[in-house]
């Protein structure tokens, strides 16, 4: 049965049709209707939440209304988010729920996971995944993490690089060499020396995608600065915590900074943060705007969340296809732009969130494949 017919059943949204699914579905087993109740608690508690707090009532009216969308149904939404975030533990304690087995054509939708490509100096290509271990004598990898051990600086002159390439569905997280940790999206790539340069500025290169980088400070490299290269930007780094966004089809790149202190060089143009701070580069024009970042919001997805907030269903939809590794077609336009707001766990299936988004009554989904169509 699908998760989304539970939710209807606690808004009393049920057709006769799916009433009688409902029904046949909660009486086939205890188990069924333990898990039901645990549910229906949560999502009881949340909407109590939601209701006593003005905060949302404030980004409510914020939001264009379109139709008929009531303010119950946003609260109702939120507080379906909210039960979303519980909902693997619930599913790991409970029997699997069956669904009939007949006129099933859709592709199985995974759930993004620790998975890279790494490229070594040679051009060999190593698949890194969970189970997998790999080593050699300046790297070692468990399938989940990726560290360089801490080697002493070479000189300039033999430096060699590595490139680690994160599919979509997937996102990794790597140790550098000088002990700097780098965080990296789905759809992202960074390339970087195997052992820093002692008379060189410590320099990697995001090619593309997204990284949450925390550098080594200068002190304990001798002074070197640590530059992050990425497309029509440069970011110099003295030792902090900060966040780039860079994804091939995006008109901009996005730098947050969480800790510390960095300069964003573009051609002759330097901009500098601070933190809470992050600047926007537009690509073509080159133009940098800085202004006051949601510092929770941007990084949420390091801490294995998505948090949507006021933010458009086309990009909803653009940040889902990346980590569940589907298409996405909107073939209705006038929906694409109505926003959202809710934080779900990444850990858990793709139906889960949809149906959320669906029981707002401002979106439908069908799925094809691979291919999510938005309606």
């Amino acid at each position: 049965m699908e998760f989304k017919l539970i939710l209807k059943k606690l808004n009393n949204t049920l057709s006769l049709e799916e009433e009688q699914i409902f029904n046949d579905w909660i009486s086939e087993s205890e188990t069924h209707k333990s898990y039901f109740e645990k549910v229906r608690e949560s999502y009881s508690k949340s909407r109590n939440i939601v209701d006593i707090q003005k905060g949302w009532e404030q980004i409510n009216s914020k939001i264009r209304p379109r139709k008929s969308f009531s303010t119950v149904w946003k609260y109702a939404a939120v507080a379906a988010l909210l039960v979303l975030l519980s909902l693997p533990f619930l599913l790991t304690n409970q029997d699997p729920i069956t669904e009939p087995t007949t006129n099933i054509v859709n592709e199985v939708i995974e759930i993004g996971t620790d998975k890279a490509t790494l490229t070594l100096e040679d051009g060999t290509k190593v698949p890194l995944e969970k189970g997998k271990a790999f080593s050699t004598q300046a790297l070692t990898s468990n399938g989940q993490e990726l560290v360089y051990t801490n080697k002493a600086e070479t000189s300039s002159k033999t430096v060699l690089y590595n490139t680690l390439t994160i599919p979509r569905g997937g996102q990794f997280y790597i140790t550098l060499s000088d002990n700097t940790k780098v965080w990296l999206n789905s759809d992202s790539e960074l390339r970087y020396p195997v052992n820093f340069s002692t008379d060189q500025p410590r320099k990697v290169e995001l090619v593309y995608g997204e990284a949450y980088f925390e550098v080594s400070p200068s002190a304990h490299h001798n002074g070197t600065h640590f530059l992050v290269a990425t497309q029509e930007q440069e970011v110099d780094v003295l030792g902090t915590e900060f966040n780039i966004k860079a994804f091939k089809e995006d008109s901009f790149i996005e730098t947050t900074l969480v800790n510390g202190k960095v300069a964003i060089r573009n051609g002759e143009n330097i901009s500098n943060l601070t933190p809470g701070y992050q600047s926007r580069l537009e690509k073509g024009t080159n133009e940098i705007s800085i202004s006051h970042a949601d510092i929770y919001n941007t990084i949420s997805w390091k801490n294995g969340l998505f948090s949507f907030k006021n933010m458009a269903l086309k990009d909803i939809m653009t940040v889902l296809s990346r980590w569940y590794d589907v298409d996405v077609d909107i073939i209705n336009q006038e929906v694409e732009n109505v926003t959202f707001n809710g934080v779900f766990n990444r850990n858990q299936d793709l139906e889960n969130i949809l149906s959320i988004i669906e029981n707002t009554n401002e979106a439908k989904f069908t799925t094809k494949g691979k291919t999510i169509m938005v309606e």
